[in-house]
């Protein structure tokens, strides 16, 4: 029978209770109240003396999903849930943030170069120099790219500790499900699996001991040694010798420095590749390895260590217990459960590490029909600019260029590029007449609320629960997880919570 979770009058968690008829008793007479229907949950009214028992959490580990499930000492099954994290959405905002940076101070540069021309503190004297407020009048200094900015030089050393933003998601992902449990259970004790992934190992899995040194760069000087071997010094798309050597995912995207990353082209090929888009496609196609084989094991290995010393920090050593990824399978196995890619069985992992934790496996598993779904969401978003359009150039209605110049990633023309085109099929004068023509057709951008209700925001509809997942037409409507087709009236929904992070869905 589904339990039900209680909380003091002080909003302390208590042990929860399955005596669902002395519970609607206590809710008809005016001793408690509903504090949550989602996971449902009461709070007494009145003053007890609680008798609480150890509770033991565990957490099954994993990037994009993770397992938990609570314990009473016994073994009972107290609680268990499957949680959908929001980790890979990390990276991408990452290289988002990183672009919009760029683009700032790129456009503090323009603005100082324009001032320094109106105000003629600009010279050109074989180089470009610039004269400063702070020096004598016959003292200038170079300019290169950067115009009147202190020199920067190594001063962004990252501190101990450091992780990259994903693994510092994940760890904090993890501590904030152990805490949102603590709302509802006595949390005493924590069981975790903890892995270390060897990715050849993954790979073969005979390899042991030295066989972890004949890795596939071996017996090469470097990295480009070792791609230059694997295509026999030929180019990957036309099979003239290699000139380049090029990222299928680019390093400023996150792209790995591995031989599964590296392509190598002639310089024609490598040019083609960067500026058509089915040279590129085709070059994918060649190369596999586009996306990291192992990007999320990899994330847990640097996580794992600071998730155990954040929880030892707040339980106690004493009060955190370890299993290993063979233990848990070989428990799980016992009781007839057996892994497919449909069905991952997190939250049964989650259960034989808690039985792992108390040293008491027993002979059958609960039932797991009552299993809880998380689903993390994004608490905040500051972004001012929702998007941008390219300037577009049009000539006799069609568009025949974007932006003056190329921006990053950019594969379409830019207006230098069809400039140049035009001179070399139809001359200068033709060239220079076609470009006098054309409409122009400026950057646009559309900005966003910032009072905006973000998805995961819960709300009533006509007394029933749902969890926002987007908005339409300008917010006059709301759409809710697990229903792509009704069409919410926002002035007929009253909102209940914001911006929790981590959701229980119905």
């Amino acid at each position: 029978m589904p339990y039900i979770y209680v909380l003091g009058m002080d909003g302390k968690p208590q042990m929860p209770t399955t005596r669902r008829r002395h519970v609607q008793r206590l809710l008809d007479t005016g001793r408690a109240r509903i504090a949550s229907h989602v996971p449902f949950t009461i709070q007494l009214l009145y003053k007890n003396d609680p008798v609480l028992q150890p509770v033991t959490l565990a957490e099954d580990p994993g990037r994009t999903n993770i397992g938990i499930a609570a314990l009473s000492l016994e073994g009972d099954l107290l609680f268990s849930a499957k949680v959908e994290t929001r980790n890979r959405e990390i990276a991408k905002l990452m290289d988002k943030r990183r672009q919009s940076r760029r683009a700032s101070r790129n456009g503090e540069r323009k603005a100082r170069q324009r001032l320094a021309r109106k105000f003629g503190t600009m010279l050109k004297a074989g180089m470009l120099m610039r004269k400063l407020p702070q020096y004598a009048a016959d003292k200038f200094i170079t300019c290169h790219i950067i115009r009147n900015t202190q020199a920067r030089f190594s001063n962004r050393r990252r501190p101990d500790g450091w992780l990259t933003p994903s693994a510092r998601h994940l760890v904090q992902t993890h501590d904030n499900l152990v805490h949102l449990m603590q709302k509802y259970l006595p949390v005493t004790d924590i069981g975790l699996e903890v892995n270390r992934f060897a990715f050849m190992q993954l790979e073969d899995p005979s390899i042991s001991g030295v066989d972890f040194q004949n890795g596939p760069l071996k017996g090469f000087d470097n990295l480009h040694e070792a791609v230059r071997d694997l295509q026999d010094g030929k180019c990957l798309l036309c099979k003239n010798e290699i000139q380049d050597f090029h990222h299928i995912v680019p390093r400023s995207r996150r792209g790995s420095n591995t031989i599964g990353n590296i392509a190598g082209l002639c310089r024609n090929c490598h040019e083609k590749v960067h500026k058509d888009e089915k040279a590129e496609k085709r070059l994918k196609d060649k190369k596999k390895g586009l996306d990291k084989k192992y990007g999320a094991l990899s994330i847990l290995n640097q996580a794992i260590p600071f998730i155990c010393k954040e929880l030892k920090t707040e339980f106690g050593k004493e009060h955190v217990h370890y299993c290993t990824g063979r233990d848990t399978a070989r428990v799980r196995r016992a009781l007839g459960y057996h892994k497919t890619k449909e069905e991952q069985y997190h939250e049964v992992d989650a259960w034989c590490i808690g039985a792992l934790s108390l040293d008491s496996i027993p002979g059958k598993a609960p039932d797991f029909t009552k299993v809880h779904t998380i689903i993390q969401f994004r608490r905040q978003d500051r972004a001012l600019i929702q998007a941008q359009t390219y300037r577009t150039y049009k000539l006799d209605g069609e568009t025949v260029a974007w932006n003056r110049k190329k921006r990053m990633d950019q594969k379409n023309d830019s207006l230098e590029d069809w400039y140049f085109k035009q001179v070399r099929l139809h001359g200068q004068k033709e060239a220079d007449r076609m470009r006098s023509r054309l409409k122009v057709k400026i950057s646009q951008r559309r900005y966003n609320d910032l009072e905006r209700m973000l998805p995961g925001a819960v709300f009533l509809y006509k007394g029933e629960r749902h969890v926002m997942s987007g908005t339409l037409t300008g917010g006059k409507y709301l759409r809710a997880v697990g229903d792509n087709k009704t069409n919410y009236p926002v002035k007929e929904c009253r909102i209940v919570k914001k911006n929790q992070g981590l959701v229980f869905i119905n």
